[in-house]
């Protein structure tokens, strides 16, 4: 299942790269303009700063949370449109700007408390590191989780947002592993990300590259509710049988050789 993801989810990226590049701009236009704002800001108050950094949290959120529509469009082996991407800004401002405002929370708290527990620690108190340790993990798994709350938004249409924030956790509990080698993917990603000025993949592919994973992962839940057998069993529920659950998506993508993509007119 792994090496399927990787292979489709290159062959996503590649085939909309056009698309994406172009979409890729309105998140780089918003970080671009949060940069330039703290930066004409002469000795802001923390207070300033926060709400700032709110308000661009809010709105980047916003904006990835509209493109999901066409990452499910995409991940089901359709094609993105612009139009979606309008329309969907409606409908997706108040889980967007709720997740915005999740992330800022955490934000703050973590810029906060990290540094005051340090200072704990360097005055002697040991306590102080274990709770820098706590708050550590706590963000570590918090990030595994939420990497699941677009697509989660988008491939259950019935998931609310507090739904789609239980079951994010959900998932990273059931597939602790798997969730951090998103984690790690996704890194990797930014990277060629910030190398690329934000264009390519961009957030929107790694937002992409969720929709994918969990879409994919997501059939592990449809084969457990038909065999029910197995679904507390801890050594059976490893037994996933992932060929025959992918192959209806190993034919749509169908066999893509190197020279497909260099040259896609042969």
């Amino acid at each position: 299942m792994i090496k399927f993801f990787l292979k489709k989810n290159f062959c996503d990226i590649w085939d909309n790269l056009f698309y994406l590049i172009l979409n890729n701009i309105i998140p780089v236009a918003v970080i671009a303009a949060f940069w330039i704002t703290l930066k004409s800001m002469p000795e802001q108050s923390a207070l300033v700063s926060t709400f700032v950094s709110s308000a661009f949290f809010c709105i980047l959120q916003w904006i990835l949370f509209a493109w999901g529509a066409n990452a499910r469009k995409i991940a089901d082996f359709n094609a993105p449109s612009w139009n979606l991407f309008f329309k969907s800004l409606k409908a997706t401002f108040l889980p967007g700007t709720g997740l915005g405002l999740l992330i800022s929370f955490l934000y703050v708290v973590t810029i906060i408390s990290v540094p005051y527990y340090l200072n704990v620690y360097s005055s002697g108190n040991i306590i102080g590191i274990l709770f820098v340790a706590l708050i550590c993990w706590f963000m570590l798994i918090t990030a595994c989780a939420l990497q699941w709350f677009i697509p989660l938004y988008f491939l259950q249409e019935e998931n609310t947002f507090f739904k789609c924030l239980k079951k994010s956790f959900i998932i990273f509990f059931d597939n602790g592993m798997f969730s951090f080698g998103m984690l790690v993917h996704n890194l990797a990603l930014l990277i060629l990300t910030i190398l690329t000025f934000g264009l390519i993949p961009g957030l929107n592919g790694i937002t992409l590259s969720c929709m994918n994973a969990l879409r994919l992962r997501l059939y592990k839940y449809d084969w457990l509710e038909e065999n029910p057998e197995y679904y507390n069993d801890k050594d059976k529920r490893k037994e996933v049988p992932w060929d025959s659950l992918i192959a209806e998506d190993k034919e749509c993508l169908g066999s893509r050789k190197l020279s497909s993509f260099l040259f896609p007119w042969k």
